[in-house]
């Protein structure tokens, strides 16, 4: 591994413009299950007993607002989480300006809490959060507070962005996502398995993954290993940080 975290180094030194690109993958050793384990614990559940996908409908949640949360917090909802040592290695290369920006496939919020400015939430995130009747906005906080939140302005249930959209990604931050890619001249892919369309770039790829991907161009280094022992061990060879 350390030849090619010395490749990873030299790339990210002569980069001017670095995107990541994060998935489930970053957070299970923040306690968060990936998504196939997430549907494992939906369709296993006694009552629930569907995919996991049900759950995040607008139309399920409103229907059945307290099985719903009861799924959501089982699932999803992990405000207890902390950020790995990956998330935190992200947010210090972005303010030792090796990173120009995140784009993630999460909903956990993670990269935010580590300290990353710059991070596109493709779905939105559980700090997004909205009452269905007038969409006044609401941290996760409230929502740890109320175990079935309503709106105290006009008594609607609140619910999390992306199940307000059923799952549809932002428009305007997907746009804002492939610009930043079509500009980058190093694009960093890790603990994802891009099962969503992944623009052509110019830019070198580096793949980190427990397994390799399949993509459209050749990766200019593929780092088979956990994330958080590839950024703890980068960050060591980076002489700037």
């Amino acid at each position: 591994m350390l030849i090619a975290l010395k490749k990873l180094t030299t790339l990210l030194e002569q980069a001017q413009r670095t995107i990541l690109v994060t998935g489930a993958g970053i957070s299970t050793t923040c306690g968060y299950p990936g998504l196939a384990a997430m549907n494992k614990i939906a369709l296993t559940d006694s009552e629930f007993h569907a995919p996991i996908l049900k759950l995040l409908t607008n139309r399920y949640a409103q229907s059945h607002p307290q099985e719903f949360y009861r799924m959501y917090r089982k699932t999803h909802f992990r405000p207890q989480a902390l950020p790995s040592s990956s998330h935190l290695a992200l947010a210090h290369l972005e303010k030792a300006g090796l990173i120009t920006g995140i784009i993630t496939f999460n909903l956990d919020y993670l990269h935010t809490l580590a300290g990353s400015k710059k991070v596109l939430e493709y779905w939105g995130s559980i700090n997004e959060n909205f009452c269905v009747a007038h969409h006044h906005s609401f941290g996760l906080e409230y929502l740890v507070e109320h175990p079935i939140p309503h709106c105290p302005f006009d008594g609607s249930l609140i619910l999390p962005v992306f199940v307000l959209r059923n799952m549809v990604a932002f428009k305007k931050r997907v746009a804002a996502g492939r610009a930043l890619l079509k500009n980058a001249d190093l694009v960093i892919i890790c603990g994802t398995q891009l099962h969503h369309n992944f623009p052509e770039t110019a830019a070198n790829i580096v793949v980190i993954n427990d397994q390799p991907l399949r993509l459209q161009q050749e990766p200019a280094l593929f780092i088979q290993g956990k994330l958080d022992s590839v950024f703890d061990a980068l960050l060591t060879t980076l002489p700037s940080t």
